[in-house]
């Protein structure tokens, strides 16, 4: 009897082991929410999937995935490493800027191709924006870059 818990255990760890820390994060409990999906230029669209995190309210889900789809067919998705807190389609729909980022100390601004999700730029927004930021970067971030003055 003692040997088949351990022997459960174990698995659980190996399964454990074999995922990375975000899908450990999903596995943990809960299944999956999406967010409104929000229409973009040409036939784009996009949304965000929430998950339950282990250490919160069950009730709370939290955005880990970024789902961009075009004419009803989903072309890509973006891990947020863990999480995506805001994004927009930049570029008539052809990129998607995002901001990834964990719960404290970190912010990442993301450029990234619709169709593959490949990243084409990112900076460290965790405290603001440089003062010659791209357009994609400055329109992501939004009024929010006054409250870092330089």
């Amino acid at each position: 009897m003692k040997g088949r818990y351990l022997l459960s255990g174990l698995a659980a760890l190996f399964i454990l082991a074999a995922v990375s820390p975000q899908d450990a994060l999903i596995v943990a409990r809960g299944q999956p929410t999406d967010s409104a999906h929000r229409q973009g230029p040409n036939g784009f669209e996009g949304w965000t999937v929430s998950y339950p995190v282990v250490g919160r309210s069950p009730n709370e889900k939290y955005p880990m995935t970024l789902v961009i789809a075009r004419d009803g067919h989903v072309l890509c998705r973006i891990n947020g490493e863990p999480f995506v807190w805001k994004w927009i389609f930049w570029a008539r729909g052809r990129d998607v800027a995002y901001e990834a980022a964990p719960f404290h100390f970190g912010l990442d601004c993301v450029l990234a191709d619709s169709a593959t999700g490949r990243r084409l730029a990112s900076y460290d927004c965790f405290h603001g924006i440089p003062d010659n930021a791209p357009g994609w970067l400055t329109t992501l971030y939004g009024p929010r870059q006054l409250q870092w003055s330089r």
